[in-house]
């Protein structure tokens, strides 16, 4: 797995907020989790995207306007069944955590996390588990 050969994960970020990804890619890139090769500002745009990209994980906003993260991630696992997909929202809902999971992803983490946890959950997933922040369990069942 890329994380255990200590490469980079190629990632796409999802979110209707600009100044956010921006932050968020710098963050990533100085921090050396991952490479970030596409950003997508709804789940409308992050559709478009995919299928010119072959991102190891993608971090979704739930939020958005056009199409939202549900919505963008069941139509992303449709077309790419073992997609790798974190949400990552400032909604700590377990109404919300409990429907990303149902639709598929891999992990759910809140947008007021340190550095050092969405890392954590970052390559908790590459490995082969789930991670999901806000029910404070991480699923070590392998996909």
């Amino acid at each position: 797995m890329l994380a255990q050969q200590n490469l980079k994960p190629n990632l796409i970020l999802v979110d209707d907020h600009l100044i956010f990804r921006q932050g968020l890619k710098d963050m990533i890139t100085i921090e050396n989790i991952a490479s970030v090769i596409g950003e997508a500002s709804n789940g409308v745009e992050f559709l478009k995207l995919l299928p010119t990209q072959k991102p190891d994980l993608v971090l979704m906003d739930i939020d958005m306007p056009l199409m939202n993260g549900l919505e963008a991630t069941r139509r992303a696992l449709t077309l790419i069944p073992d997609l790798k997909i974190i949400a990552f929202t400032m909604f700590g809902d377990k109404e919300y955590n409990d429907k990303i999971r149902e639709l598929g992803a891999k992990g759910f983490v809140s947008k007021t996390v340190d550095m050092e946890e969405l890392e954590l959950a970052i390559e908790t997933i590459l490995n082969g588990q789930n991670y999901f922040q806000n029910t404070g369990s991480v699923n070590s069942t392998s996909i």
